[in-house]
């Protein structure tokens, strides 16, 4: 199953805090264990936002991956995950027009 999650650093979230995560993430390993328990995991900042954005799209059908991302932003940061489907632009008008009509 594929996911996007979008994490939003609060306003009092310091650029030091979010170095000392970035630390802890690659002292930790952390991008092994997401290699063994997702089939993708790709990571995107949105440049030039204060606060940062951080934007993960993963495939993956070991729930507890999304977990453990979530558990290590912790309380600095908003999160939200959603369940995707990639759809072509066709696909989802003729998709609407079969729910709305026309």
């Amino acid at each position: 199953m594929w996911y996007i999650m979008i994490f939003d650093a609060k306003e009092e979230t310091t650029l030091k805090e979010i170095e000392r995560e970035r630390e802890e993430w690659i002292k930790e390993g952390r991008d092994k264990v997401f290699q063994q328990r997702c089939r993708t995991i790709n990571r995107y900042e949105v440049v030039g936002l204060s606060p940062l954005k951080v934007i993960f799209v993963i495939d993956t059908d070991d729930p507890s991956a999304l977990n453990l991302i979530s558990r290590h932003f912790g309380d600095r940061w908003d999160s939200v995950t959603y369940p995707v489907i990639q759809r072509g632009i066709y696909e989802a008008l003729e998709e609407d027009r079969t729910i709305i009509g026309g």
